[in-house]
């Protein structure tokens, strides 16, 4: 049977028949026919990726941080929070309610404001 290239998303560093290996998670590759894992890229910063991914858009923000997929994600500022992963905004905390912290997840971390205040 005639030899088909490794597809984007996946490498093979010995010739034969033996399989392509997918790109770990948090990684990604974009060309096809590669013969190494070093040519699986990193996710940027806070972000993931599923095994085998094949752009650099695949990867997500990271519960917490937010941005396009495949950019820079930031960390929700404070007041904020973000319980998904993906591009999604970070949400703010409720009327009379505040977080002093970066990058959280739930919703329960923003805190009820102090009597006479919101």
């Amino acid at each position: 049977s005639d030899c088909q290239a490794c597809v984007v998303g996946t490498w093979k560093a010995v010739n034969g028949s033996a399989s392509c290996i997918l790109c770990a998670s948090g990684k990604y590759s974009s060309e096809p026919a590669e013969v190494s894992e070093a040519t699986c890229d990193d996710c940027p910063a806070h972000s993931y990726s599923a095994d085998g991914s094949n752009m650099r858009t695949n990867c997500t923000c990271h519960k917490g941080y937010s941005g396009p997929d495949g950019s820079d994600c930031q960390a929700c500022i404070a007041g904020t929070w973000k319980a998904l992963n993906g591009s999604s905004s970070c949400i703010l905390c409720a009327s009379g309610k505040y977080s002093t912290q970066l990058a959280e997840i739930s919703e329960a971390t923003c805190d009820d404001c102090p009597a006479q205040s919101y």
